[in-house]
Parts: C-alpha cells; sequence; structure tokens
C-alpha cells in the first residue's frame, strides 16, 4: 500500500516542480522587462551624469570658478598666511609653478609670494634662483641662465606648468581676490631696475593698471625703494629683513613709517620682544618666514601678525588661534 501511495505522489511532486519553475522564469522575464523600460525613461540630467566625461583637471571643478568670483580682501594685510613661492602643489614646495598658485588658491589662500628672475633675455619668470640647488629641486637638467622660451618648455618635477610673468599676471586677473608679494632678490641697482621694469612693461600688455593695487613688492634696503618707484606705480610695499645682517629697528621702523610700509618681514629666529615692541610703535605689522608648523605659529602669535608659509592655510591657522581647530577632525569645543 506505501509503495503504491509513493508511486502516485512522485508525477505530482515533478509536475509541481515544474510549475514552480516555470514562475520563477516569468517572475525574472518581467522583472528584467521592468529594469529596461526604468532606464530607457530615464531623464536627461541622469543620461548626461552617466555620459559625463572625467574632468581633465582638476582645475576645471565648478568650485574653482566661484573662487574666482570671491571679492578681494579689504587689505592684503589683513591676511595671516602668505603662501610662500606660490604654496604647494601634491606636496611639493618652491615650485612657483601654475599649478601651484591655483591649488593654493582652491585651499583659501588670497595672498601669494613669488619668486622672479630674469631669464638669459631679459624675460621675468617665476623661479628662485638659476642655481644647481634649484635644479636639483625642481627635477630639471642644470642648463644655467635659460632663456624664456626654454623655461615655459622646461617641466618643473615632471608635472608642473612653468610661469612668466604674462602668464602670473593673467592668472591674477582671472582671480581678482588675489594678492601678488614679490621676492626678487637682486639688491644692485641695475638689476633691480630691470626687474620692475620687466614687470612694469607686463602689465602695460595686460592693460590693466589695477593690477598695480594688488602686487606687493618686498625690498631688501632703504635704497631699493627708489629704484624701484622709478621704474614702476608701486603703493603696496614690505620691507624684508633676510638680508641685513644686523638690523637696526627704530631705524627700520622710522623709515617704514615715513614711505607708508606697514609690514616688515623677519625670520623667526630674530623675533624677539624688543624687536616687537619697537616695530609695532612704529605702526609696523610684523610678518614672519617661512613657518611650516602650527604649533611654531602659535607659540609665535604673541608678537607675529602673519607668516609666510609652504603649507599652512589661513583656515586652519585661524583654527587654531581661535581654538575651534577640532573642527578639522568633525568635533566641537
Amino acid at each position: 500500500m506505501r509503495e503504491a501511495l509513493t508511486e502516485t505522489r512522485r508525477p505530482q511532486k515533478a509536475e509541481t516542480f515544474r510549475r514552480r519553475w516555470a514562475l520563477t522564469l516569468l517572475l525574472t522575464a518581467m522583472l528584467m522587462m521592468l529594469a529596461g523600460i526604468n532606464s530607457s525613461a530615464a531623464g536627461p540630467e541622469d543620461t548626461l551624469a552617466a555620459e559625463a566625461p572625467p574632468l581633465s583637471s582638476w582645475t576645471d571643478c565648478p568650485e574653482n570658478a566661484l573662487a574666482a568670483e570671491e571679492p578681494p580682501l579689504s587689505s592684503w594685510t589683513d591676511c595671516p598666511v602668505i603662501a610662500h613661492a606660490l604654496g604647494v602643489v601634491d606636496g611639493r614646495a618652491g615650485t612657483n609653478s601654475r599649478d601651484a598658485f591655483l591649488s593654493s588658491v582652491q585651499s583659501g589662500h588670497k595672498v601669494l609670494e613669488v619668486d622672479l628672475q630674469l631669464t638669459g633675455d631679459g624675460h621675468l619668470v617665476a623661479r628662485h634662483d638659476w642655481d644647481q640647488d634649484s635644479y636639483y629641486t625642481l627635477e630639471q637638467t642644470f642648463a644655467g641662465v635659460m632663456d624664456r622660451q626654454t623655461f615655459l618648455n622646461t617641466p618643473i618635477c615632471y608635472y608642473y606648468t612653468p610661469l612668466d610673468i604674462d602668464g602670473l599676471l593673467a592668472l591674477m586677473k582671472e582671480y581678482p581676490g588675489v594678492y601678488i608679494v614679490t621676492d626678487s632678490k637682486d639688491t644692485d641697482e641695475k638689476a633691480v631696475r630691470a626687474q620692475f621694469r620687466a614687470l612694469s612693461e607686463a602689465v602695460e600688455r595686460a592693460d590693466d593698471p589695477s593690477l598695480w593695487d594688488r602686487i606687493v613688492v618686498q625690498i631688501y634696503k632703504e635704497k631699493m625703494l627708489d629704484w624701484v618707484k622709478k621704474e614702476a606705480p608701486v603703493t603696496n610695499w614690505i620691507f624684508t629683513l633676510y638680508q641685513i645682517p644686523r638690523p637696526n629697528y627704530k631705524a627700520i621702523g622710522t623709515f617704514c613709517r615715513d614711505n607708508n610700509i606697514p609690514v616688515v618681514t623677519v625670520e623667526d629666529c630674530q623675533l624677539n620682544s624688543k624687536m616687537a615692541q619697537t616695530l609695532h610703535g612704529y605702526g609696523q605689522k610684523i610678518y614672519v618666514h617661512t613657518v611650516n608648523r602650527l604649533r611654531a605659529m602659535s607659540e609665535l602669535s604673541w608678537a607675529a601678525d602673519g607668516f609666510y608659509s609652504d603649507c599652512v592655510t589661513p583656515s586652519q591657522l585661524e583654527g587654531v588661534l581661535n581654538g575651534t581647530s577640532s573642527t578639522y577632525l568633525g568635533t566641537s569645543n
């Protein structure tokens, strides 16, 4: 009897299995059809998102365009951090490259220092010097003093774009909130006047005299003020002391006050209470170079009004000084 029942149930189970399998296949086919309909009905925004090509450069990001529209500072002396050598790019400092400029602006810098040198054929370019050490730092084959075209055709550290003065001024026009601080290094009259004659000619080519409102010139001794004035209508000045071995702070303070020079730049090892009291007493702000540690900036902030830095941004320093730096870690005080 049991064997008869078993034989009867076997075909019934097989039929049930076949029906369930057919139903499963049918449901699967229906789901696939629905998925195809939804995909074909996607809106234009979805289609564009799916087909949009990757950015050719991070500088094409819309945020970068917004940065270009930001209003200028009320005064360049309000900025707590100046980006040294146009700032850092991909962790590399001292490149004075187009990429460093854009990276610094993207990270919030409004005041950028740039090293300037004349090429062998008399053009002003963004470079620290022509020494072998600079070629090593920039990962280039030593070539002495380059001409302009060779300079522009020689990548910096293989990846970054060199800047001549025309390219730098073009970036300033593109980013109207950015100031440039010159570091031209030369201190003999002939070289100084040649550099600032080249700068003046470049501003003329840019056809925008208002650029002078955002160009800050560093001088290294008192005579340099008159030499620069003979070649360029400069209105913004910094007196930088790294080339003066034993500075007389009272004389420097008096000179800066009488010539409307609002900032004196010193090395951190020069900073002391007597010097700070003297220069502040004559109305100057004190900037310190080159400082790359937030702790050091915090410890010097009793006397320093600002800093040059390769990597620290204004918002990072303000966060430390205001006690809000923990917000970078997603916490609050």
